[in-house]
């Protein structure tokens, strides 16, 4: 697709028109008649500057009003998921726990919190998995840390023995 600014005025309009018909406007973000009529004014009292700033503001306006109802569009598709008030508390305390962009953290403390059973109890499969290969994870990381350590043992023990044999042999 062609970027806006190597467009022409009829292939700007025409990608206008099926890109209002895939995402409708809502009323409450566009231009009233007042603010028409100002503008109206303004372009026929305009020398050519003027003509291009005020371009520029309608410009300007109509990308703050797409900015400002993607925004609404976003709070309506979240708005029709909650189940409750008490739902969103819990997400926006959630979103806003001091983690930031390391919710992984958050998630893996979640996980890890729950006792032996729980998740499969509780969560549907698709939840539950991820969560279940994550502690499977680091079971097997510590049991690996745990065997190393051993073998690290049994190493240091043997060498304690040569050690006591060659001092009890020389004395």
């Amino acid at each position: 697709m062609k970027k806006i600014k190597n467009m022409s005025i009829g292939e700007a309009r025409q990608a206008f028109s099926k890109f209002e018909a895939k995402h409708p406007r809502n009323d409450d973000f566009d231009m009233n008649g007042l603010q028409i009529n100002q503008f109206r004014e303004l372009f026929e009292k305009a020398n050519k500057e003027d003509f291009a700033s005020l371009l520029y503001d309608l410009f300007n306006y109509g990308f703050m009003a797409g900015y400002k109802q993607s925004e609404a569009d976003l709070k309506a598709k979240v708005d029709k998921r909650m189940y409750s008030d008490m739902q969103r508390r819990l997400l926006e305390l959630v979103y806003y726990l001091p983690f930031g962009y390391h919710a992984e953290y958050f998630y893996y403390l979640m996980v890890y919190s729950f006792e032996d059973g729980m998740l499969e109890a509780f969560f549907p499969r698709r939840i539950a998995k991820p969560a279940l290969a994550i502690r499977a994870e680091r079971e097997e990381k510590e049991a690996r840390k745990k065997a190393e350590r051993e073998e690290r043992q049994k190493v240091i023990d043997e060498a304690l023995k040569q050690y006591e044999q060659q001092k009890g042999g020389v004395a």
